[in-house]
C-alpha cells in the first residue's frame, strides 16, 4: 500500500527528472526509438554512439525513478516501524 502512495506521489519527481534526462518529448521519442534499434543497425546507418547515450539516458532515467521510490519506502517503513 505504502508502494502504491509512494509511486503516485512521486510523479512531480518524475516529471523533474524527465526534464533534466531530455529536456523534450522529441528527446524522449528518440531514446526510446533508439533503444529498439538493433545496435549493429545503429553502426551500419552511423549512429551508434548516438543510440548509445539515448539507451543510457534512457535507462538512467528509469533507474532514478525507481531508485527514488525504493530510497522512500525504505525510509518511510523504517520510520514507522521505530514509532510502533
Amino acid at each position: 500500500m505504502l508502494g502504491l502512495v509512494l509511486l503516485v506521489a512521486n510523479i512531480p519527481v518524475y516529471r523533474y527528472l524527465f526534464r533534466v534526462f531530455f529536456g523534450s518529448r522529441d528527446e524522449f521519442r528518440e531514446a526510446v526509438k533508439y533503444s529498439f534499434t538493433p545496435d549493429l543497425l545503429s553502426l551500419f546507418r552511423g549512429r551508434y554512439w548516438k543510440d548509445q547515450f539515448g539507451e543510457a539516458k534512457l535507462s538512467f532515467f528509469f533507474f532514478c525513478c525507481v531508485m527514488a521510490v525504493v530510497v522512500e519506502f525504505v525510509v518511510l517503513r523504517s520510520l514507522l516501524l521505530m514509532m510502533f
